[in-house]
């Protein structure tokens, strides 16, 4: 219970002592020539979890010290990440995970996806630009198709510098997404795949940007684990399982976060969730 006013306090001392004491109360009460201070008002609140005991007697009531109540913690302000890329990102929903895992460790997130199916940076980047332009975002993630930086890297690469440079414009930090390849769905193409994060880290580099090395984290699962799978059947595209090791590598390189528990929002609640996001942690924390 909050502390009563004064008067209030004094009326109860009356009321349960003799006639004569509460004469003398009431005397001196009226004698005097400037009212003391009253505390807070009094409130039906039950006391916030860190305040002080509440008072039970009445001396306590009058002390000088003033009511003590905590304040609830303002809610975090939501990340905002814009995320331009191809199947590579919408398969899995990648983005969607990523929000999902960051949020069971109290950091929100919100995201505008504008991938594609099949589109190189090249197909995204007007649109991508317009949304810098007019919305702000803390991160600016980028992914081009699958092949350009061997086919066509110095296209790869002119894409890549412009919209870092257009991210950092307008205050977001660019991230580089280098996903797993794989030539036949079964295992990352390890070849490919060096030379697919040699072309990202180089960009990442140039840029100041993050690089965000999902492809080479795949790698160390696939190592690490076994009887792994991480690709639709005969397909190069992430499944459930795979697209979650991704979101993992994400959280952890983008906030420092080691998943420890199985999201209940994931796409992805199997056994292999922990120990695929203990692999990311590995990964990131010692080469990623």
């Amino acid at each position: 219970p909050a502390l009563w006013e004064e008067e209030s306090v004094l009326s109860a001392l009356e009321s349960s002592s003799s006639a004569s004491v509460g004469q003398n109360i009431a005397d001196s009460s009226a004698q005097a020539s400037q009212p003391a201070p009253s505390s807070a008002p009094p409130s039906s609140a039950p006391a916030a979890e860190g305040s002080l005991p509440a008072v039970s007697s009445p001396a306590a009531a009058v002390s000088s010290h003033p009511q003590v109540t905590s304040k609830e913690p303002e809610p975090a302000d939501p990340v905002s990440i814009l995320y331009v890329g191809n199947s590579f990102v919408q398969v899995g929903n990648v983005p969607a995970q990523v929000s999902a895992l960051a949020a069971m460790y109290g950091i929100p997130v919100d995201y505008v996806d504008l991938s594609k199916g099949g589109a190189t940076l090249r197909d995204s980047k007007q649109t991508a630009l317009l949304y810098l332009e007019m919305y702000e975002y803390d991160y600016a993630v980028f992914q081009d198709y699958g092949t350009r930086q061997a086919d066509d890297p110095q296209g790869f690469e002119a894409d890549m510098d412009e919209l870092c440079a257009a991210a950092v414009q307008a205050g977001a930090q660019p991230v580089l997404y280098n996903p797993a390849w794989s030539n036949d769905g079964a295992r990352p193409d390890r070849m490919y795949q060096e030379e697919q994060t040699a072309a990202y880290r180089k960009a990442a580099q140039k840029n100041d940007a993050i690089l965000v090395n999902a492809g080479d984290a795949w790698v160390y699962a696939y190592d690490t684990l076994p009887d792994l799978s991480l690709y639709r059947p005969g397909d190069y595209h992430a499944n459930d399982t795979g697209a979650y090791l991704t979101a993992c590598v994400f959280v952890s390189t983008l906030f420092g976060i080691q998943v420890r528990d199985v999201c209940p929002y994931n796409l992805y609640r199997g056994d292999l969730a922990l120990p695929l996001a203990k692999a990311a942690w590995e990964f990131v924390s010692s080469a990623g």
